[in-house]
């Protein structure tokens, strides 16, 4: 009897167990991911020191005040020449107002944008989600500085 007892107790304490764990895992799977507010944007693509090749550019920012951070897509850009593809190109997790950071430029696919394989960015958002200025380009000492200045409007 007292076997029992104690083999009882035990698949007792062992379910308890079980339960809890379940119970912390499930929290953690139902805990909201941020939500980011999607902007369109428009404006002037210019250059400093080099042409333009698409002046009108279009952009797509997701802004995450949780975190002061933006997401931007860059649709159809053609950075380096005319000849060039247009190609949708994305940066992650850029901070805002807050200074000069560096930064991967990336494809759809995931893999580094090669023609700007290291690079830096800031980005200052008005207040009232309405602008942004965003200055972004290529880091490497060996090439000539290469700078893009966008200035978007937000809708």
């Amino acid at each position: 009897m007292n076997i029992m007892k104690k083999i009882l107790l035990f698949a007792l304490a062992a379910m308890t167990l079980a339960f809890v764990a379940c119970d912390k895992k499930d929290k953690k799977k139902s805990e909201p991911e941020p939500e980011g507010k999607v902007l369109n944007a428009t404006g002037e693509l210019r250059g400093v020191m080099f042409d333009v090749y698409n002046e009108n550019q279009q952009a797509v920012v997701t802004y995450y005040a949780d975190k002061n951070t933006i997401d931007v897509k860059f649709v159809k850009a053609q950075i380096v020449s005319s000849s060039e593809s247009p190609k949708d190109i994305y940066i992650y997790n850029m901070k805002v107002n807050a200074g000069e950071t560096h930064i991967n430029l990336v494809l759809e696919d995931g893999s580094s944008y090669a023609s700007f394989p290291k690079s830096y960015a800031y980005a200052i958002l008005d207040p009232n989600l309405t602008t942004l200025n965003m200055h972004f380009g290529n880091d490497s000492e060996s090439d000539t500085q290469v700078y893009f200045v966008y200035n978007a409007t937000l809708k």
